[in-house]
């Protein structure tokens, strides 16, 4: 989890207004930035993606300090491949909505994958606004055939 997670279960407002979360900014090799100016906006929209990666890639119940973090598991074979997108595409809104404070509004859509038929396309269109950036931004991920979710 890329955002520190507060005793409320909400993601920092710091993280929000900086842009970049705080882990990151701990890291050993982690860029010098400046707090007067804070990241540069493809710092940002990177910490975004990879921090949507990390929530998503998460199951509900893996986190003891978040015990809501994350979706949950989407095995029921007994739904179709629409009706799995509707239900995966509800979560990953909630999911985001409460965890990554960065995101202000977003539309997700589904779309099928000719090429892989196993896979789940989603489209992501967000607004992010934070001290660091204002913008919308667009994320392509896939829900591939080992349940985990990836940039593409």
């Amino acid at each position: 989890m890329v955002a520190w997670i507060n005793s409320d279960g909400k993601a920092s407002v710091e993280d929000s207004a900086y842009g970049v979360s705080l882990f990151e900014r701990l890291e050993t090799d982690a860029p010098k930035r400046s707090i007067t100016y804070g990241p540069a906006p493809d710092d940002v929209i990177e910490s975004i993606k990879r921090s949507i990666s990390r929530l998503l890639n998460t199951r509900v119940g893996e986190s003891l300090s978040a015990p809501e973090l994350g979706l949950i598991d989407f095995n029921d074979a007994s739904l179709g491949a629409h009706d799995l997108a509707v239900q995966i595409k509800r979560a990953i809104k909630q999911c985001l909505y409460r965890y990554e404070p960065r995101i202000k509004s977003l539309d997700i859509h589904y779309f099928n994958d000719e090429f892989a038929p196993l896979n789940l396309r989603f489209e992501i269109i967000a607004d992010i606004n934070t001290g660091a950036l204002h913008q919308q931004v667009q994320i392509d991920l896939v829900l591939d055939s080992n349940k985990q979710f990836r940039g593409i």
